[in-house]
Formats: structure tokens, C-alpha cells, sequence
């Protein structure tokens, strides 16, 4: 409510045409009526790029050392990655101004599945062609081309958020210094006994043909029967449901029965498992049942990792695609018959169902078994559904030889970091969660079947049936290392596989300062500061980081891990394509129409970015989210929004009104500059000998500002140190102080003055360096104006190279004593607003302020500007209460305290309002009511008052049980 106020009074009210009429306005005729933020971004950060302001500059204090996690190539930044860069930014400016050092190092993912996925949809789209068409070295060549168009609008996006980096160390991960580091990784763990390769079961998914980490599966869960698309298939495919099976008893009448969300895998079952302490199945065990599909008997095996609850309690063994299953099989030396390929199609298992995608055959397996008899039922069921993040194909276990890492004396390692102190986890919620990871880690896999990435430095030679294998750093190694051991006729091939992105990833830390060589960078800035990212990527590459830096260097890649929760939108849902909540950085920055959106929209789509109903859906969604289009806010404002709410809770709602609520702060802090320039332009700028009481108070609240703006920043608490800001400049400062000084310069004292002109200009300088490292665009723009007009601004190109206000410096100005009582002053004027809030103000209001206390008296007269100013009455006056004359006027008293009594005039007013506030039926007997307050106005004394204040309130009550439809 109190957005617009400072700049509807300079235009309107009568202090402001004063002011006209006193000053010249010539003072702000090069002083732009608004902050506008499109038209100076770009030179500002090009300024600063030209000073050199990003780079590591010599001190003695401790260098902040920090990573920026690397976007992926596959398109454009997000609102997630804007949180990111905004809240390392705010850290590197803080500690930049502080004279720390700051290391902030910029970087690119070549990100192999999204990347390789994405480049293979945009070769469909714009040219009709697959990979296969044109081979692996031609697809290479394309994603590079990709790589460097994508890599120069991501760039510009984060230049446009105003991300201080070094860009003389950009890295990209696929880069040959990185390949080098990538190959030395991988080469050293093999030598340390931790690399090593077998078949094993796998998270596959058919789309891409490629294993994927456990981050890239998605457990969806699902209460009923649902049909869904799948990628493949032309109908939906049903899933939430359980078939109950019959498997006869070999040589008896009995059957068991086993409830399956699978029966498209029959033809890989290989046994039926009972807990062993399961008394219905005790008898069956060491018998066998027959397999309808497989036409063959099973056997019938007791496991204690079968869950007696689930289903009948006796489950179906197909070890080739279920961990449970394989373990099994492991414990009891059964077969194990692998039923879909890679393509997600039956094999030669499953006999007449040969070829037919696993979903299709699902259906014919069900019927089979119905004409067979042995299909008991089938029903609903709730399941946790494994789906591709990439592809939203349904994961597949599969069996495939791979590499994998050991991870257990790592993962010990990074365990005992967290719990020794060494390693600092915010919010420290998740070190739980890191400790129950850690200690059921599994290996490692390796492996991605694709062609984008880091080949595994992997070579393979075939010795008679046999294949063996040697790990070493180059081709050349690799085949002298052969030679040595199977002479010189031995062919060579290296492994066509490439390694998971988070491996690659993994070795940020070091990498990047130049390791494995012992290079000045990594000697002088390993390890890292902080690591700052999202929750969600803790394990599977914060852990990873930590576990591999502790390995490979013998020290801990950072000291400090900061997590962010996951950005949602107003509503609380995640921001995703698939709801179509999506909004970009730059239309928040810049601004979109309508059309704008649709065409963004129809770019990605055409360029096979977006599917067709992604497309749709986004379309739709900008429909509803911005009918109107999104406005133009800047990028501080949206840094500023993102910050605003606690950055380490599990979700971060973000609310584009917010956004705009936020470009309207920047200009409430630009009218209010105006306002200074316009009264104290011209006057002498000095510590006064005696400052006013508002004035001690406001450098009161300045230095509790700064000292808690400091407190957040330490402790990363950023929505902390923006609600401390905005409580002071918004507040406290325009809507109370502000206001307060047109009455003082009104006075035209001299003493008063002076006060007033040092405490405002003190006051603007120190907040504006406050707030550089959260709003940089907005605060050296108007910090450089307001230098040109007042010499105790600093001449510097920009605050980057200010100090940071710092809570010492500005300690002898604390007064908490002081501050209560003006905090209850304030409390008094907001009652004053409320009770006068219909009151026209060309009733020309009164408001007596009767106290017995003289030095709460004197008090009041002494802040009687501050009162005026925050209540907008002029006509207000403290007296005490033996000298006051009582008028005669209708009025309302209100008891502040048992010391002061304010007395309010022009009443009526407001007991009109209530009157008209009532229906027809009950404006008598409201009529009745304040005809009897008027009375009681009338005799009862100033000593009575809280008596007074009692049959007020009295009659309120009565007045709202009648409005309710009650009857007193």
C-alpha cells in the first residue's frame, strides 16, 4: 500500500509544490524521472568487464574460491539456474567490496545424454535425419556447432543477471585440458584397484539406448489403473495394475498363486521365492511348479529378501530384470534368462512373442494365460513407476557389461568429513540424508552407449574366446602395454563407450585450476570455498565431488556446501515443461507480449527443442500464467525476488507479482534520491554537533541495519538481509523519516537543517552500497548520478570498488533505547491512521496528544515532525494534561497508555461511514448507539478516559453482533 506514496506526494501534496516553489529544479533536470533498467545493464557490465573488476586481485585477506555449476549446452538458462548465479553473485560482490579476493570460475556441460538426445531431435526436426545416417564422426561435428551457438546465448544470459565472473578461466567439460584431467581421473583409480568391469544389472532406457544414472530416473507414483504415453507407442499403455498367476505344483492338485506388475516377463522366470518363515508356503519348498510360458518347471526357493506382504507372499524370480530377483538368483545358482532387449522388444525367450515390444506383448501374455486357465484376476495397484527424466521411457534393469567404480572406502571418506567438522552442509538438515546415501552406496556405473562424451580410456584385445583389457592413458600406452604382454600381433580397439557426465563433472573442483599438474592456480585456490547448487544434485554429484577430490587429492574439493531448494511456481509446483509453468530469465528481464511467447515458443519447437505437445502445452500455460503478457522488471528486481525467500527450504515459490513489486522498491528508493537531491542540493554537507532526535533515530535503525544485512550474508541467510533492507529503506526511512524532514526543512532552522540534510545523505549513501551486491545494475546507476551531485559520495567507476558498510563503523550510532521509544511512537501513529483512515482529509483533522508526563512531552515535541509526517496530519499537537483545553468539538479519545490520551476531531466523518456500513433495518439502532457515544464524548472527563475507552468498546461489540444478525 505504501508503494507509490513518496512519489504521489512529491507530485501532489502541498510540501512538494513548496519545494517548487524554493528550489530550483534545475538540480535534477539530468536526473531521469524513473529508473529505467533496460537501457543501462549492458553498459554496466561491459564496464566492468573493461576494468577488470572480475578477476583475482592481490590482498591479504582469504580469497573466496568458488564454481559456477555448469549449465548444460542443451539450450537456454532457467529461473533455476538464475537462483544459482544470483545467490553466488551476491556472495562474490559482498566479499569483492569486503577486500577479499574472489575467485569465481564461469563454465560449460557438454552434458551427454541431454546434449546428444537434444541434437538428435533438432537433426529429425529441421533436416528428416538420425545419427545413424550420418555416423558417428559427422554427429560429433554437429553438437560442436550446437555447442558453440548455444554457449553464446547462455553467455549473454548470464552477463544479463549480472554474474561477475572471470571469464579468463571459462572451462568447458568437454575441452582437451579437461579430457586430459578426465582420462588421468579414471587411469589413477583403475591403478588404485577401484575401476573394474562386469555384467550387472543396469538402469536402461530403450529411447536413448544407453544406461542412465540413478538422477535421471524418475519413480512416479501411481495409485490406480492409469494409462500413459510411452515413447514407441501408439496407444497409451496401461499401468497400476496386478495380475494374480497360477503355477501348478508338480505332481499334485495345489497351485501357487503370485501377484506379478509384470507378466510380459514370465518367459524369464527361473523360480518362485518364499520367505522362509512364511508358514502357507513351508511345504512347497525344494519343490517345483510349472512355468506356462516356458513350458518347464521351476523350482520353488526360500529367500528371506522376499516381503511376506506383498502380494500372496511368493513372488516370480526373472532375475535379468529385477535387483531383488538378482540377488535371488545369485543366493540360490539360477539361471538367468534375459527376456527384452535393448530396444525394449521380447527375445528369442519369449518364443511366438519374439520381436514385440514389451508393453504390446504384456497384453498377449495376459490373454495367453486367460485361455490357459491360469490368470486368477486382475486389479488395481498402487506402484512406483521408474520412468527416463530425458525420454519419459519406462526404465528398464537390464544386464549389460559395464565399468564401475567402488565407492565404499570412498564414501566412508566423505561420510567422516561431514560428521569430523571438516565439511559444513546448509542447511544442516541434509546431513542426515547424506549419511543414509553414503552408507548404502552402490558401485559406481560408468558407462553411457553414446557418442557425445569422454571415450573410456579403455582397450580391448581378444586372446583365443577370451577378451581382455587394458586401461591406460593414450592409444600408444595402451598398445606398448600389449605388446609387452601378448607380443606384437595383438589387435587393438579402444572401447566404444563414453563415461557418465558425472564423472567428468566430478573433478570440477581441481580440474578446472589446471590438475593433475601441480600448476600456481592449484596450488594457491585448491580447494574451493564454498560449493553452492541444488539439493537435488547432493549425491549424485556434491557426494561424487567430495568422494573423488578425497581420492584423487587428499583434500576435500570445498569446506562449505550451500543447498538451494527447487523452484516452483506461485502455486508451488515444480517448474517443469510438462506443466507448462516454465518462465524464462530474460522475459522477466526484458519483458514479453504475448506473441512474444508463442513465438519463443514456435522458435523451439520448429528447431525440435520442444515436442508437439510440449510445444501445445507451454503455449497453453503462458496463456493462463500471462494473458497480458509479462512485464518488464529488470535484472534486479528478479534478483531480488529470487532472494527474497529462504534459498535453503525444500521449495522456493516464485511469484512473478513479487517481481513486479520489486521493480516498484528500485523506484521507490529513486524518488526518494530525488527528494534528497531536491531539498539538501546546494547545502553543506557535515556532521551537525547536535542531531535532531529523528534524526539519531534514523542513523539508529542505519546501523542495526547494517549489522543485520552483514549477519544474513554470513550466514547465507539472503532473505534475511532483504527483509532488513526493505524494513528499513521502505519503511522506516521513506514512509516515516522521509516524510518527517519535509516538515524539518519547512522550519527553515538552520540546526534542523543541517541535521536532516547530514542524516538523508548518509543515509542514501550507506544503503545504496547495501544493497550493490544484491540489485549491482540498480545501485551503480544511482550511485554514480547522486556522486555527481554530493561530494561525500564516493568518485569511484563503481562500487565494486566501494567498501562494504561494515557494522563497526557505524556502532556509536546504535540508541536501542532510543529506537523502543520511537517504535511505540510509530505503533501510536498507525492507530492514528487507522482511526482517521475515512477521515477527509479536507475536514482538516486534529489529533491532541494529552499526557501528564513533562518529559514524554517534551518528547512528543520534540518528534512532533515524525508524527505529522507518518500520519499525513498537519494538524497535530502534544500538550500536557493540566495545560490542555478541552475542544469543543465532537471528537474521539483513544488511550494510547495510562500516561498519553490522543484526542482525534472531525469524527463524524468516520461514525457516517459506519452508518452507511449497515443495512437500512439496522441504521436506527446504530443511530441509537453513537448518539449515546456522542453523549458520553460529552461528559465524560479526560480522567475518565479509560472508562470511556470500556463503553467504546462495548458499543462496538454490540454494533457487530447486530451487523452478525445477533441480538444483543
Amino acid at each position: 500500500m505504501y508503494l507509490m506514496r513518496l512519489n504521489d506526494c512529491l507530485r501532489n501534496n502541498s510540501c512538494y509544490k513548496y519545494y517548487c516553489n524554493r528550489f530550483s529544479t534545475q538540480s535534477l533536470s539530468d536526473f531521469p524521472t524513473t529508473f529505467n533498467p533496460r537501457n543501462i545493464k549492458y553498459d554496466w557490465y561491459n564496464s566492468w568487464e573493461k576494468n577488470k573488476y572480475f578477476i583475482v586481485r592481490p590482498s591479504e585477506k582469504d580469497v573466496l574460491r568458488m564454481l559456477l555449476p555448469p549449465p548444460n549446452i542443451t539450450g537456454t538458462l532457467h529461473l533455476g539456474h538464475a537462483l544459482t548465479i544470483t545467490v553466488q553473485d551476491i556472495l562474490a560482490r559482498w566479499y569483492r567490496m569486503k577486500g577479499h579476493p574472489v575467485l569465481w570460475i564461469p563454465g560449460l556441460d557438454h552434458a551427454g545424454i541431454a546434449t546428444q538426445m537434444m541434437v538428435e531431435k533438432h537433426l529429425g526436426k529441421t533436416k528428416g535425419m538420425t545419427i545413424s545416417d550420418i555416423g558417428r564422426e559427422e554427429f560429433l561435428s554437429v553438437v560442436w556447432e550446437w555447442k558453440n551457438q548455444k554457449e553464446t546465448g547462455i553467455k549473454s544470459q548470464l552477463k544479463a543477471l549480472g554474474a561477475s565472473l572471470d571469464w579468463s578461466r571459462e572451462y568447458f567439460t568437454m575441452s582437451k585440458d579437461h579430457n586430459n584431467a578426465v582420462i588421468e581421473s579414471f587411469v589413477r583409480l583403475n591403478e588404485r584397484n577401484l575401476i573394474y568391469r562386469k555384467k550387472d544389472l543396469v538402469n536402461w532406457c530403450p529411447t536413448l539406448g544407453s544406461t542412465i544414472s540413478d538422477i535421471e530416473v524418475e519413480h512416479v507414483f501411481i495409485t490406480e489403473k492409469t494409462d500413459l504415453e510411452v515413447p514407441g507407442y501408439d496407444k497409451r499403455v496401461t499401468f497400476g495394475i496386478i495380475a494374480y498367476i497360477a503355477y501348478p505344483v508338480k505332481d499334485s492338485e495345489d497351485e501357487i498363486v503370485v501377484a506379478t506388475t509384470r507378466p510380459e516377463s514370465l518367459f524369464g522366470d527361473v523360480a518362485i521365492a518364499v520367505h522362509p518363515n512364511d508358514e502357507r508356503y513351508t511345504k512347497y519348498i525344494g519343490q517345483k511348479v510349472w512355468n506356462p510360458l516356458r513350458e518347464t518347471y521351476i523350482p520353488v526357493v526360500a529367500d528371506s529378501l522376499v516381503e511376506k506382504d506383498f502380494g500372496t507372499g511368493a513372488v516370480k524370480v526373472t532375475p535379468a530384470h529385477d535387483r531383488t530377483d538378482y540377488a535371488i538368483a545369485k543366493n540360490h545358482g539360477l539361471d538367468i534368462i534375459e527376456v527384452f532387449d535393448e530396444h525394449g522388444k521380447i527375445t528369442d525367450a519369449g518364443k511366438q512373442f519374439k520381436g514385440i515390444p514389451r508393453f504390446v506383448a504384456r497384453e498377449k501374455v495376459l490373454n495367453e494365460l486367460s485361455n490357459k486357465g491360469l490368470l486368477r484376476r486382475v486389479c488395481d495397484h498402487k506402484m512406483l513407476l521408474p520412468r527416463c527424466s530425458r525420454s519419459l521411457d519406462i526404465v528398464e534393469y537390464v544386464l549389460k557389461e559395464q565399468w564401475f567404480v567402488k565407492c565404499e572406502d570412498m564414501a566412508r571418506k566423505a561420510i567422516d568429513a561431514v560428521k569430523e567438522g571438516y565439511l559444513h552442509i546448509l542447511p544442516a538438515t541434509h546431513e542426515q540424508s547424506w549419511y543414509d546415501w553414503l552408507e548404502n552406496i552402490r558401485d559406481w556405473c560408468l558407462s553411457r552407449q553414446l557418442w557425445w562424451g569422454h571415450r573410456i580410456p579403455a582397450y580391448n584385445i581378444t586372446i583365443g574366446d577370451k577378451v581382455e583389457w587394458i586401461i591406460a592413458r593414450t592409444e600408444n600406452d595402451a598398445r606398448l602395454i600389449a605388446r609387452n604382454t601378448y607380443g606384437s600381433s595383438v589387435k587393438l580397439n579402444q572401447d566404444q563407450d563414453v563415461l557418465d557426465t558425472w564423472f567428468s563433472s566430478a573433478i570440477l573442483p581441481f580440474a578446472v585450476l589446471g590438475w593433475p599438474k601441480q600448476t600456481k592456480d592449484f596450488k594457491s585456490y585448491y580447494p574451493l570455498t564454498l560449493m553452492e547448487t541444488g539439493h537435488d544434485i547432493l549425491f549424485f554429484w556434491v557426494a561424487r565431488m567430495v568422494m573423488l577430490g578425497l581420492e584423487l587429492t587428499d583434500r576435500l574439493p570445498f569446506n562449505e556446501v550451500l543447498l538451494h531448494g527447487i523452484l516452483c511456481d506461485a502455486y508451488g509446483k515444480k517448474m517443469s515443461k510438462t506443466l507448462g509453468n516454465v518462465i524464462s530469465p530474460e522475459n522477466i528481464i526484458n519483458g514479453a507480449t504475448v506473441k512474444d511467447l508463442n513465438e519463443q515458443m514456435k522458435e523451439s519447437y520448429n528447431s525440435g527443442i520442444l515436442s508437439k505437445k510440449e510445444f501445445e502445452r507451454l503455449v497453453s500455460g503462458n496463456k493462463k500464467m500471462f494473458p497480458n503478457g509479462i512485464k518488464e522488471c529488470g535484472a534486479d528486481a528478479l534478483r531480488m525476488t529470487l532472494c527474497s525467500h529462504n534459498v535453503k527450504n525444500e521449495k522456493i515459490n516464485f511469484d512473478m507479482m513479487e517481481c513486479e513489486t520489486n521493480k516498484f522498491f528500485c523506484n521507490k528508493i529513486w524518488q526518494a534520491s530525488k527528494y534528497i537531491i531536491l531539498v539538501t542540493s546546494g547545502k553543506q554537507y557535515q556532521q551537525p554537533k547536535c542531531l535532531t532526535v529523528i534524526d539519531r533515530w534514523i542513523l539508529s535503525q542505519l546501523s542495526a541495519t547494517v549489522k543485520a544485512v552483514n549477519d544474513a550474508f554470513l550466514q547465507r541467510d539472503f532473505h534475511k538481509a532483504i527483509a532488513s533492507l526493505k524494513s528499513f529503506l521502505y519503511y522506516r526511512f521513506c514512509d516515516f523519516y522521509l516524510e518527517a524532514t519535509k516538515w524539518g526543512f519547512k522550519t527553515e532552522n538552520s540546526n534542523i537543517m543541517q541535521s536532516h540534510t547530514y542524516s538523508l545523505r548518509t543515509c542514501l549513501e550507506v544503503s545504496v552500497r547495501l544493497i550493490s551486491p544484491i540489485m549491482p545494475f540498480f545501485a551503480d546507476e544511482l550511485y554514480t548520478r547522486l556522486s555527481d551531485k554530493f561530494s561525500e559520495f564516493l568518485s569511484v567507476p563503481s562500487l565494486m570498488e566501494a567498501p562494504y558498510p561494515m557494522p563497526q563503523q557505524f556502532n556509536t550510532w546504535k540508541d536501542d533505547i532510543l529506537d523502543h521509544r520511537i517504535q511505540k511512537v510509530i505503533d501510536m501513529i498507525l492507530e492514528i491512521r487507522s482511526i482517521t483512515a475515512n477521515v477527509s482529509k479536507k475536514t482538516d483533522p486534529e489529533v491532541h496528544i494529552v499526557t501528564c508526563d513533562p518529559e514524554d512531552f517534551n518528547f512528543y515535541n520534540e518528534i512532533i515532525h515524525l508524527i505529522k509526517g507518518g500520519s499525513k496530519i498537519k494538524n497535530i499537537y502534544a500538550s500536557l494534561k493540566s495545560n490542555h483545553v478541552k475542544e469543543d468539538k465532537n471528537g474521539v479519545y483513544y488511550c494510547s497508555s495510562s500516561q498519553c490520551v490522543l484526542f482525534i476531531t472531525a469524527k463524524v466523518t468516520i461514525l457516517c461511514y459506519i452508518i452507511h456500513s449497515f443495512s437500512a433495518s439496522s441504521r436506527l439502532y446504530v443511530i441509537s448507539c453513537i448518539i449515546v457515544l456522542l453523549y458520553v464524548f460529552t461528559y465524560v472527563s479526560f480522567q475518565d478516559s479509560l472508562v470511556l475507552e470500556k463503553v467504546k468498546e462495548n458499543i462496538d461489540i454490540k454494533m457487530s453482533q447486530r451487523k452478525a444478525g445477533l441480538k444483543a
